[in-house]
């Protein structure tokens, strides 16, 4: 039955990608965001209506209309759908509703590593001829569109959205203190990662990381039924520890290329060599390997995909190369800059500038120290002011706060930045030949790359 859905905040990453996908099947989609940009473009380009700004009249004939959690309960066409009685749906719903269309509905969970496991999985799987559909949370390139055999999605904890899915195979990567304004506590927060692996469908598998001592302590009620039934949903695990399933053994990270021998089920399959740096990569890779080859995929089209896979949009991409290296990368919690801090480091010789972005006055508050001693890694720290997103200030919670705290740890390399405009101006005469540039937020601190890498190739003045 083709339907009329309107979706409210159309110009966001996932709300694109599923606005598109409902295209795809005949539906008719429409929606509304605060402004323009490239992405409202090219969902005209496809035929979707778009207004900009939010109206009661942009909902009219509309017969569902889909919002975020982002979308606040007085958004008028929200108010006047909840009014008119049209049926109102919350973004995982849907995206639950068009999962089931398909024979392999994957969801990858997790704080860190998302986007860059479905790109993997998504590519190895296309090598292996199996045509996905992948939606992935980037602001380029953010849908995949493919046969309906097999959906891969990330599947996001914050404000719990993940517990909407059905999925037949879930991926745990991770489990981290973060959304601890909506979860309280990181105990919370495991049992959220339960509950989401709880709902894989009977007889499915649950791909999980072996290193991670929460995910071992959260799904330790899973691995006890399949010991006891076994018809239960199968837990398969990846990762360095020895008693993984799927393990990485002589592990080498050599410049932006790292390598190591698979494992699988005690049996040595052959050297994987990938196209990204890191050792966060390598676990995102053992979980696409396990993913795909349980569902077998050959072992050569996993070798041969993820050696071609040269990384996502905003994830330790490099934007220019030249004396000066400038990557930007999409971290925005403590453990996703280590990470992407440790990468930097092993790729690279340099003298590393680090431009940072915090993200959620929430998750600063919770998380300023973290922030603060995993900053201080670099060599030098500009800090610009808080992305809000969806929320409001908190009194007493600045970026300048994160940069007074580093001096306090010792760290006298910071600087506060309090205008997001005059930072690439501002450190391009600061730079040196060999120095990297590592710029990383999850709100709009590309521009200061993009910017950069103008400065640098000459093209501004």
């Amino acid at each position: 039955m083709v339907k009329h859905y309107h979706l409210i905040g159309i110009g966001g990453v996932s709300m694109s990608a599923i606005a598109v996908l409902l295209h795809s099947f005949g539906h008719r989609v429409t929606g509304s965001d605060r402004q323009e940009s490239e992405t409202v473009q090219r969902l005209r380009d496809l035929g979707i209506d778009v207004f900009v700004g939010h109206d009661t009249k942009n909902i009219d004939e509309a017969d569902v209309v889909v919002y975020t959690a982002a979308v606040t309960d007085d958004n008028p066409e929200l108010v006047e759908a909840r009014r008119r009685g049209i049926p109102t749906m919350e973004r995982p719903l849907i995206l639950a509703e068009i999962m089931n269309n398909y024979k392999h509905k994957i969801a990858v969970a997790g704080a860190h590593g998302k986007t860059t496991t479905v790109a993997m999985i998504a590519a190895v799987l296309e090598h292996g001829g199996w045509d996905p559909t992948a939606l992935l949370g980037t602001d380029r390139d953010n849908l995949r569109l493919g046969g309906n055999q097999v959906i891969v999605t990330e599947a996001c904890e914050a404000f719990g959205s993940f517990l909407h899915l059905n999925p037949n195979i879930a991926v745990v990567l991770n489990i981290d203190a973060d959304h601890l304004d909506y979860y309280g506590t990181i105990e919370q927060v495991e049992a959220a990662f339960y509950q989401f692996a709880s709902k894989v469908e009977p007889d499915g598998l649950i791909v999980a990381c072996a290193d991670d001592a929460r995910i071992r302590r959260a799904l330790q009620p899973l691995v006890e039924s399949q010991l006891t039934d076994s018809s239960e949903t199968k837990v398969v695990w990846f990762g360095r520890d020895q008693g993984a399933d799927y393990r990485a053994e002589n592990i080498s990270i050599d410049g932006l290329r790292s390598q190591y021998t698979l494992v699988g089920k005690g049996k040595t399959l052959g050297r994987l060599v990938l196209g990204v740096p890191g050792e966060q990569n390598i676990i995102d890779s053992l979980a696409a390997a396990a993913v795909t080859l349980e569902l077998g995929v050959p072992f050569r089209s996993v070798r041969s995909a993820l050696k071609n896979y040269c990384g996502a949009p905003r994830r330790f991409e490099i934007v220019y190369e030249g004396d000066v290296v400038v990557i930007d990368d999409y971290a925005h919690h403590p453990s996703e800059i280590e990470a992407t801090i440790k990468a930097a480091r092993s790729a690279y010789n340099g003298r590393l500038v680090v431009v940072f972005q915090p993200h959620l006055y929430s998750r600063t508050n919770f998380l300023l120290e973290d922030f603060a001693k995993v900053l201080s890694a670099a060599d030098k720290v500009v800090v610009v002011p808080i992305y809000p997103a969806r929320e409001e200030p908190i009194p007493g919670v600045s970026s300048e706060r994160i940069v007074e705290r580093m001096i306090e740890l010792g760290f006298a390399g910071g600087r506060y930045a309090p205008d997001l405009s005059d930072v690439a101006r501002e450190l391009v005469g600061e730079l040196s030949s060999g120095d990297i540039v590592l710029v990383m937020g999850a709100g709009d601190i590309r521009t200061v790359a993009e910017e950069l890498a103008a400065y640098l190739r000459g093209n501004c003045s």
